[in-house]
């Protein structure tokens, strides 16, 4: 039966929707840790393996490269803003690209960390999709990675206004920047909730092209 076959799908759809209600009277906790800590419980209590939800729920993992990509569509209306801010914004991917994987390499060699964890670590920034594959590809361990992107995404979306507006940073696209630089997608929901388009755009714009050089650049040196 399908509902059988696809139940972790159903199972976090319905999770999902019902933390959507419950964050509402909860200031700052986005649905997504509330409905992982259910997913969490909910699998221990019950004795099921990992590996059978996941394999259930799969489609959700597919769908989040297409996903990313659909979140770009206020681009077309702000392409002006991109051509007259190009340098500023080139700028920012190329430091928060080479921030965020010189950093965790030589912070992990400082803290003699073992290889394979470095390697996991690297990627953490990105979107979960590239952040895995990547993570493969360079000997690191993507059930780890998945963790720390998560962990990344979250500390974003729950602090990242917050520590913008603590630095007195009042540039929609500079803020766009930062947070889809540093927070992948779960960072850009939090400028979805703002409501501020510009915020959006470039918080889209950022997660796509540094996710992709990031995923590059770790491929090209260190495998």
């Amino acid at each position: 039966m399908i509902i059988i076959e696809f139940w972790g799908l159903l199972l976090t759809l319905i999770t999902f929707f019902i933390s959507k209600k419950i964050s509402k009277y909860l200031k700052k906790i986005p649905p997504i840790l509330i409905s992982g800590i259910f997913l969490i419980i909910f699998l221990k209590y019950f004795k099921i393996p990992y590996e059978s939800y996941n394999k259930s729920a799969q489609i959700l993992t597919m769908l989040l490269g297409p996903a990313t990509i659909a979140l770009g569509y206020p681009l077309y209306n702000n392409l002006h803003v991109l051509k007259k801010n190009k340098r500023a914004i080139y700028t920012g991917f190329f430091v928060a690209i080479s921030s965020a994987i010189l950093s965790t390499y030589i912070l992990g060699n400082i803290m003699h960390l073992d290889k394979k964890l470095i390697m996991s670590i690297l990627p953490k920034s990105i979107t979960t999709p590239l952040a895995v594959e990547t993570a493969a590809q360079i000997n690191g361990i993507p059930q780890i990675t998945a963790c720390i992107v998560f962990l990344t995404g979250l500390f974003g979306a729950l602090f990242s206004h917050d520590i913008l507006k603590y630095f007195k940073i009042k540039s929609d696209i500079a803020k766009g920047i930062a947070i889809g630089a540093s927070s992948h997608v779960m960072g850009t929901s939090s400028c979805i909730e703002k409501k501020r388009e510009l915020q959006i755009t470039f918080s889209t714009i950022a997660l796509i092209i540094v996710g992709i050089i990031t995923s590059l650049s770790c491929v090209l040196f260190f495998t």
